[in-house]
Formats: structure tokens, sequence, C-alpha cells
């Protein structure tokens, strides 16, 4: 697994992986679609696919923002001693990750969640004598308001998202800790969110303007590189599959006409993607 660090000018935006590579079979991220979609995934980044299991192949990372002396870090990946028996690798972990996240948790500053997903709130919360207690005892955690309230009802129902909500999200509010805020809040100069609904009702992007550069941590808007070339395809785990083509097309048709770089979540081979246009489809251009 590597990790990577780019320098935007006042800001550093780091990624460390918390999954690498995460393989899900194809039928499983993008039901009903043909395998021949690897072929077109492979020629915009080979580390994508996996053709002799019929696999997509996603990295589940973490990443840290270091801006004006504070450290935020942004989504949680799966965390470790988590009950997630329908997905093995996820069971129950014990990882090195909170050594490898390069900053300790008591000088994390902020916590920003793109959506509520289980690959991305785990290391919001860890094991600690008996229950669960908040990873960052300092930080603010801090989640678009609409996100939180359409899990939270889900959640009154039934457990969601293989229990992520009660064991990674509930005991950081009921810590007094979490932030329910508009999804295009600034949590610091330089970093804002912007609403990227669809496979989430509640999910954001986060745009951060350096001294050098711009880019925005796109969530999961895009998953894979084949949806460069196919943005129709919708994953499995979208909430609105309308809503989420709808905004894939409009971000991948911005990145390409106004040179925004995006860096998508589940990116493997390329951590900034540079997207053109492809007659009614996009690519990739290197730096």
């Amino acid at each position: 697994m590597s990790d990577w660090s780019l320098d935007l000018g006042g800001i550093v935006l780091r990624g460390v992986a918390d999954e690498d590579p995460f393989r899900l079979p194809r039928e499983v991220l993008f039901h009903r679609t043909d395998p021949s979609i690897l072929a077109r995934g492979a020629a915009l980044d080979p580390l994508s696919v996996e053709p002799e299991t019929d696999s997509l192949l996603l990295r589940i990372q973490v990443f840290v923002i270091e801006a004006a002396g504070r450290t935020f870090v942004v989504d949680g990946g799966v965390g470790d001693d988590k009950e997630r028996p329908a997905r093995s690798s996820w069971h129950r972990r014990k990882t090195d990750f909170l050594q490898r996240l390069g900053v300790a948790p008591e000088e994390v500053d902020g916590m920003l969640f793109t959506h509520l997903h289980a690959d991305h709130v785990g290391w919001a919360t860890r094991w600690q004598e008996g229950c669960w207690v908040p990873t960052f005892p300092r930080a603010r955690y801090v989640t678009a308001a609409r996100e939180f309230a359409h899990w939270a009802a889900l959640d009154a129902v039934a457990p969601v998202g293989h229990g992520c909500f009660r064991d990674s999200v509930l005991p950081v509010a009921e810590a007094g800790l979490l932030d329910q805020v508009p999804d295009d809040h600034s949590p610091h100069p330089g970093i804002r969110f912007r609403p990227l609904p669809g496979h989430t009702p509640g999910q954001v992007g986060i745009t951060l303007t350096g001294t050098k550069r711009q880019v925005l941590i796109a969530a999961d808007a895009v998953h894979h590189p084949v949806q460069l070339a196919m943005p129709e395809i919708v994953s499995r785990f979208c909430s609105d599959a309308e809503q989420a083509v709808a905004t894939r097309r409009a971000l991948l048709a911005e990145a390409a006409d106004e040179g925004l770089a995006l860096v998508p979540h589940h990116a493997r081979g390329r951590v900034v993607w540079n997207v053109t246009r492809d007659g009614d489809a996009f690519g990739l251009r290197d730096e």
C-alpha cells in the first residue's frame, strides 16, 4: 500500500491507505454490466482492474490536510475492531493504520466526513475499555446536516451500513463532538465543502485552495476510472442512481472544461485526475 503527498501551497494533502487493494467483483459494484468494461477501465488505470477474477480494484484511504498549523482528517476508512461479518476483510481488523497516519490522534483538530458510509467513518472511533470512543479526542467531527439526518432516520428503524452509524458516528455525537453543518461549509480558510448528492443524499466534496493549485476531494462521485468512459454506470451503493449520474456528469464536465483537478476517494494508480473530454465521455491526461 503506497501513500502519497501533494503540496498545494500552504496546504499539504496526504493520502494514507486503509485497504489497498479493495477488491470487488464487477457485478457487486456495477450490477448488470458487461465484462468488457474492465478493458475500458484498464486503459485509464491498469491498476484498477483484475481481469482474471472479473474484479474491480479500489483503494480505501484516509486523507490528512495540514494547513496553517492545523491538521484535519478527511473520512475514516474502515477502522479496526469493527463487527463487519458481511465483509471478511473489514471484520474485527487489527492494523497499524494509526501508526502510519503520520499524526498523533490528540494532535488532530478536525475530522471532516464526505459521507457516512462504512468505508468512510470507521476510524472516527476506536474500541477502548469496553466501548467505542472518539479516536481523535480534541477534534471537532464535521458532517453535512442533510447527510446525518438521512442516516439517523434510517438507523432509528434498523442498523444501517454494516452497523457503522451506531459504532462510528453516534458515539461521536453522544460525546458532544459532532457538528452538523450546511453542505457548503468552510471549516478553515482554503477548505470548503461542496454538495455532490446522489451517492448519498448529503455527500459533499472538499475543495482545497492553496497558493500553488486547487484540487477537489471528489468523495464517491466517481468510484472507478471506467465511469469516465461510461459516466452512466452507477454503483450499487448509490442512494439515488439518477442523481448520482447527473452529479458525476456535471462534475466531470466542470473538471474537463475548467481544469478542476479531482482527487477521487477510491483511485489507485493516479492520485490526481486531470480530466479531458472524449466525445460524450471523458478521459485523463498526465500531470
